[in-house]
């Protein structure tokens, strides 16, 4: 399921369409011009050109009083004059008499034009056929895309890789196509796609068809990450650093962190996730994980963990933070997860330490982890593997991680929960990492760059560490302490939320069920409706849901849409039945692709 609207909540799909002309674009002559033909088109031509005429005489002499007459249409000024030859200083005056009369006539219809289409419904939008911002009501087919856009991700699309830079795999992070590459077309489930297995049989196979894909299947086969068996691929819960199965693997970090057993760790993140099988298993123990992987061209990693029915997203810490705001998780894990944790300053490990609660745990296991028996797996040398892991344990100290147990092929840090160790740690000018500055914002996240430096907890907040959080699932019922601060917020943390609609980053068919709550009241002057609604399809199951609560402005155009994108929708009252709102109901259809790849 995913909530994609809210009323306090903001919308990432795509762009914003604006009908109005700017007025930093325009001379105020042409501005007033364009915006009467455009809001009282239903005017008679004669007396546009007319009106035109009068303008281009004038706007070179006074602009400025042109202006008073449409802006202000209670300032009683008169027209001053201007040295001219003596013949013509009577009829110029004449018409400028009766031009300024005739724009306070227009800007008193132009304002209250405005005023009441903006409070007008969408059934009076619909009988005079005028659509102001993205609303639509026309209808309307979309076309199917190319079969080769089955799997497409519009903001992680490897086709458009080549033009973005391979330093820290910077072209694997979000880079949203721009206006005129967007499709406005349905994207196709694969051929002999089915619906997926019900939960929880679908955490441990699924259709291969859903996702036809063999790279894993025959590259990692001796690690039992997955096998094919007819139709389905099984889930046998292996992985590189699993021998014994990810179960075992679970067991033994339990007995490593005591506070995955009673509550006390609820959420995880997973990078360089693999299939998933860590946040799988961890779902029975009561711990709920986002599992974290780039997009690939043929890995598919982050695919078969949403169609297992696994939280999972496309992401990679490249030079942008993750998305999600400061002390967000109670655990994060890497599985050999390959990611180079003490290169270009640690920046890595510091965003880890960004998005980790006070008191939390940094689970790491593989290289250079129990190098003294593994290095010769791994091939390097064990001088090697010892100067990697003093490297690693330096960074952590110096980010103020202690080493809380370690066993075997698994080591776990803990986050301080005592701000006094950043004190001690960064009073030093010169040490590296420094503390970042008070202009840093800790929790924004959309497009912000990575820095090298270590974002200190709030010492404010004293509830924000993991011992002082109530343990799972009391916590759901109690309000975190940095609740208060969400609403008045910072302007550089809300700075992207007033420019982007953009695409989620995740797969084609991930979810069963979308709730959109206010969405297109709240977003419809930035959001187009019909780019909103073709990504709900994009990331929507076949056979799945959409339940659509609106107002009664906006739910016949989502409904007239929606049938474009060849959805079943029936309109429900509210639970109160309030007479301006209605929910929508509707369900995606299953259909296969008659076009082939191109």
């Amino acid at each position: 399921m995913a909530i994609v609207g809210g009323h306090n909540t903001k919308w990432q799909i795509f762009g914003r369409l604006d009908v109005h002309i700017s007025e930093k674009s325009c001379s105020p002559c042409r501005k007033a011009f364009v915006e009467i033909v455009l809001e009282l088109s239903a005017f008679a031509f004669p007396m546009i050109v007319f009106y035109w005429v009068m303008f281009a005489i004038d706007c070179s002499k006074d602009v400025s009083l042109i202006e008073a007459g449409i802006v202000n249409k209670d300032r009683d000024g008169k027209p001053s004059t201007h040295p001219d030859k003596s013949s013509r200083i009577v009829p110029m005056s004449v018409l400028l008499v009766v031009l300024c009369g005739f724009s306070f006539y227009l800007g008193g219809i132009f304002c209250s034009e405005n005023s009441r289409f903006g409070e007008s419904d969408v059934k009076d939008v619909s009988k005079s056929g005028s659509v102001s911002g993205p609303l639509q009501t026309k209808s309307v087919v979309f076309p199917q895309c190319s079969a080769d856009y089955q799997d497409y991700t519009p903001c992680t699309d490897p086709r458009r890789w080549r033009k973005y830079g391979l330093h820290r795999l910077t072209f694997m992070e979000r880079h949203c196509p721009p206006a005129f590459e967007r499709k406005e077309c349905l994207v196709p489930p694969p051929n002999g796609y089915k619906p997926p297995i019900k939960w929880p049989k679908c955490r441990d196979e699924c259709w291969y068809r859903n996702v036809p894909y063999d790279w894993i299947n025959k590259q990692k086969s001796n690690q039992h990450w997955l096998r094919k068996e007819g139709e389905k691929f099984l889930f046998p819960g292996g992985g590189t650093m699993f021998p014994d199965g990810v179960s075992a693997y679970v067991d033994l970090m339990r007995d490593l962190i005591p506070e995955m057993q009673d509550g006390t760790v609820r959420t995880a993140i997973d990078t360089g996730c693999g299939v998933a099988s860590w946040g799988g298993d961890l779902l029975d123990r009561g711990i709920l994980t986002v599992s974290l992987a780039p997009r690939d061209n043929h890995e598919a990693q982050i695919q078969f963990a949403l169609e297992r029915g696994i939280p999972a997203i496309l992401g990679i810490i490249s030079t942008q933070r993750l998305p999600f705001p400061s002390n967000s998780f109670d655990m994060a894990h890497c599985s050999r997860c390959l990611i180079p944790w003490t290169e270009f300053g640690g920046i890595y490990l510091l965003e880890v330490h960004r998005i980790l609660r006070p008191g939390g745990f940094w689970v790491l296991s593989g290289p250079p982890v129990n190098y003294e028996r593994r290095w010769r797996g791994w091939n390097t040398t064990v001088e090697e593997q010892r100067t990697d892991y003093e490297k690693l344990q330096e960074l952590l100290t110096s980010m103020c991680f202690k080493l809380y147990n370690k066993k075997e092929d698994i080591a776990v840090w803990q986050k301080s929960s005592d701000n006094g160790c950043y004190d001690e740690q960064l009073k030093d000018p010169d040490v590296y990492p420094p503390k970042c500055d008070d202009g840093t914002e800790p929790d924004a996240a959309w497009y912000t760059p990575l820095r090298p430096c270590v974002v200190v907890p709030n010492p404010k907040l004293k509830k924000l560490g993991l011992k002082s959080v109530p343990k799972w699932p009391e916590r759901l019922h109690v309000a975190p302490e940095r609740i208060s601060d969400i609403h008045g917020g910072s302007a550089s943390s809300f700075k992207h939320d007033d420019s982007k609609c953009e695409a989620f980053s995740t797969y084609p068919r991930t979810y069963d069920l979308l709730h959109v709550d206010g969405l297109f009241s709240a977003e419809s002057q930035r959001c187009d409706m019909k780019y909103v609604l073709l990504e709900m399809d994009r990331i929507l199951r076949p056979n799945g849901f959409a339940i659509i609560h609106e107002s009664s402005y906006f739910i016949d155009a989502v409904a007239t849409i929606a049938k474009g994108m060849r959805w079943s929708c029936r309109k429900e009252d509210t639970e109160y039945a309030v007479e301006n709102e209605k929910i929508l109901i509707c369900q995606k259809k299953l259909w296969y692709s008659n076009q082939t790849s191109r």
